[in-house]
């Protein structure tokens, strides 16, 4: 039974508030992670089915299995080295092989002291990803304003990847869903959006056709997802979708193609409801 608060490893999991404790520092986990990894641990050394996984990570909802794996190679990266003890029991789910034992959380001035001791090595850190970031990573179009998981509303239900290279055209939409309580990202290019579609789960992306002088940027980044087996839902949402651009988006293995504003809020909640919808 897992208690406020387990040990396994040289990991520490709150599960009454979705932390961890990890390398002297506290790590927030999102909430389908934190309740995986809380499932994962109440039958620990158990192989546990991944359809319980999924009603745990996203109770009441359909999402497709690409989201659950997605969760768990996340849940691996924060575990380091204690990731090795998850464990795919293929054609089947997931086992935690841990002892999980009840821990006490680390108090302030224990976290206080380890940070102080470690501040002169984080700020050299920091200063070499910022560099990095600065020199490497393109800007993200109205994005800054809007941080991936903590600028995100404490009741989204979902997450959408919008990829246009215009993404001011695109506001009243934008507005709309986020009125369905549907965190919306936005981004101008296809690198962009693979990017974070390998570092971020979310449930629909919505993408033009004609992106940066490339009549055909929008199918060929559904094309990229497939290869890389993203099952992420993808809508192209265009200026002129003719019975051609529909044809590609579906042998692309997307799922719909329009231009009605009100036809892409149908398809969106439908995918929301259902990702094979």
């Amino acid at each position: 039974m897992v208690g406020e608060a387990v040990r396994f490893g040289e990991t520490m999991f709150d599960a009454a508030h979705g932390r961890l404790w990890r390398a002297g520092r506290s790590v927030e986990l999102d909430r389908p992670t934190a309740a995986i990894l809380r499932t994962l641990l109440a039958d620990a050394d158990t192989d546990v089915h991944k359809d319980r996984l999924l009603e745990a990570g996203w109770p009441g909802r359909t999402v497709h299995e690409n989201s659950l794996a997605k969760a768990v190679s996340r849940l691996r990266h924060i575990l380091g080295t204690d990731g090795d003890a998850l464990k795919t029991v293929h054609g089947y789910g997931y086992r935690l092989v841990a002892d999980p034992v009840a821990a006490e959380w680390p108090s302030r001035a224990a976290a206080g002291s380890r940070r102080n001791s470690l501040a002169l090595g984080f700020a050299a850190l920091f200063a070499v990803a910022a560099t990095w970031v600065a020199t490497t990573v393109p800007p993200l179009s109205g994005v800054a304003e809007r941080p991936l998981i903590k600028g995100e509303p404490a009741d989204s239900i979902g997450r959408v990847l919008w990829v246009d290279d215009h993404p001011e055209n695109n506001g009243v939409e934008r507005d709309y869903l986020e009125s369905r309580k549907l965190a919306v990202y936005q981004v101008v290019t296809s690198e962009e959006a693979l990017q974070l579609l390998a570092m971020y789960e979310y449930d629909v992306v919505i993408s033009d056709m004609n992106r940066n002088d490339r009549p055909l940027d929008g199918v060929n980044l559904v094309k990229e997802m497939r290869r890389r087996g993203d099952r992420t839902p993808f809508v192209l949402y265009s200026v002129v979708p003719s019975e051609a651009q529909q044809r590609l988006v579906a042998e692309a293995g997307g799922q719909a193609a329009t231009v009605e504003r009100d036809e892409l809020y149908l398809v969106v909640e439908a995918l929301m409801r259902d990702p094979k919808a």
